[in-house]
């Protein structure tokens, strides 16, 4: 299957990438022009800005699936920390995807636990800190980008994860019905159970998920 993969160079998206190639889809990676990074042979690294509507136009066409894990970036974590990324980066990305990507082509894509209907499904401090500084400002701009990528009748899949953590993949990330201030998903984790559905392996209708470790016996509590 031909990926087009972007944020590839991030910790979700070389996650994927990695996956991807090991599994043999032909995938594509966009990184940034200035990225010196080293993705499997395979893979057909492409240089650009995803916020520039003729690149994006140009490298959208013939892939069966898209997967974006782009997101905002901060200075540090802190949520008034000052914002590496333009406010609408997301909504203008997959606003874009779905113009000119092709019709039938999947878009699979992180947004974030909390966002949407999952909303509810938070415990009072993760709603608290959703809405402080520039971390409000990320899911505003997913809200957004969700509508917009909604809006356009087409197949996809926001993938909203809980918070995300480092380590190598565990094989338990899946849907969780809360999110609480203590609940973490690891990103390698994401992007497994991303390729999974992309190829298949797991079975996935729903529009949008709330995904985060799922422990044997059962779904993990919002701690």
């Amino acid at each position: 299957m031909r990926i087009l993969v972007l944020g590839a160079s991030g910790r979700c998206g070389s996650h994927f990438v990695r996956l991807a190639a090991r599994r043999g889809h032909d995938v594509t990676a966009i990184v940034l022009p200035g990225f010196r990074g080293k993705p499997p042979g395979s893979v057909t690294v492409v240089r650009g800005e995803v916020t520039d509507p003729g690149f994006l136009a140009a490298v959208s066409s013939g892939h069966a699936t898209v997967v974006s894990c782009l997101g905002l970036r901060r200075a540090t974590l802190l949520p008034w920390s000052r914002l590496l990324s333009p406010p609408t980066l997301v909504q203008d990305v997959m606003g874009g995807l779905v113009r000119y990507a092709a019709a039938d082509a999947r878009v699979i894509w992180i947004s974030a636990g909390g966002v949407g209907d999952s909303r509810e499904r938070t415990s009072f401090p993760v709603r608290a800190l959703i809405r402080a500084g520039h971390v409000g400002t990320a899911y505003e701009d997913l809200v957004i980008a969700e509508r917009r990528v909604r809006d356009a009748g087409r197949p996809w899949l926001a993938v909203r994860p809980v918070t995300l953590a480092g380590g190598p993949r565990t094989g338990r990330a899946g849907p969780v019905e809360r999110y609480g201030l203590a609940s973490v998903v690891r990103r390698s984790d994401v992007a497994s159970w991303m390729l999974d559905v992309a190829d298949g392996t797991v079975a996935c209708t729903e529009p949008a998920v709330l995904l985060g470790t799922v422990r044997r016996g059962g779904v993990s509590p919002a701690e």
